[in-house]
Parts: C-alpha cells; structure tokens; sequence
C-alpha cells in the first residue's frame, strides 16, 4: 500500500496545499514509512490522486529535495534519499517541527529578526490565551 493513499488535503487549514504535501512526505519518511530507496509517486500520478495543480506537487517535490529528503534521477523517478544524506535531524523532524521551520522561514523571508517572530509567537499565544 502506498503510504500516501490515506494523505487528505486540508483546504481550511490556512496552510498552503505545497507545504501540507512537503510535510506529510517529510513526515513519513522520518517515520520510516518510506525507506532509503523507495520510489515515490510521480508528480504527476500525485497531482491525480489528489484532484490538484502539478505545478503544486512539482513544488513540493523541489523544496523536498533542496531539502535532501528526495532525489530525482531522470527517466528513472523520484527516491527517497539515503539516511546520510538527510542528516540526524532532519529525519526526526515531527509534523508540528516542519510547519514551525516553515513559519520562520516565512517570516525570515519578509525580513523580521529571530526576536520579533518569537514576540509574534508570544503574543498570539497570549491572545489565545485571553480568547479562553
């Protein structure tokens, strides 16, 4: 069975389609879901199989392997990279983690410091606090 058959969008998430798929691959082969090897869907069978863009499995597929977790081998397909070349802790990266990397590289990306995305973190948390 193919790991990601039972993977659902989530459109009201506010997350983008792109990263939910990036994260979801992430996060099975971390688990071991995906082993050093497997092959995975191609872009466009994903694309498919989900009712979406190409060109937002394409997305996700590039930032996977910048990233180290995939590599691509034309005519061949797309494999999950070996162990060594992911790292210790890229591997072990939980769901939440992935989405909190890619919160900060967002915020980095619109030019904020270190210390004013953890004062925006602290002040929601405090909102949603307030909210109770």
């Amino acid at each position: 069975m193919n790991a990601l058959e039972s993977f659902a969008i989530d459109h009201n998430s506010g997350l983008p389609v792109w990263i939910q798929i990036k994260n979801r691959i992430a996060y099975l082969i971390g688990s071991g879901s995906y082993a050093p090897g497997d092959r995975l869907p191609t872009v466009r069978a994903l694309a498919v199989d989900l009712d979406i863009s190409y060109n937002t499995v394409n997305r996700a597929y590039m930032d996977l392997e910048r990233e180290g977790y995939i590599s691509t081998r034309k005519g061949r397909g797309t494999f999950v990279a070996e162990r060594h070349d992911l790292g210790a802790h890229t591997a072990s990266d939980s769901p939440i983690e992935l989405v909190i990397d890619d919160m900060i590289r967002v915020c980095s990306n619109a030019g904020l410091a270190d210390d004013d995305i953890v004062a925006m973190v602290e002040a929601r948390l405090a909102h949603r606090e307030f909210m109770r």
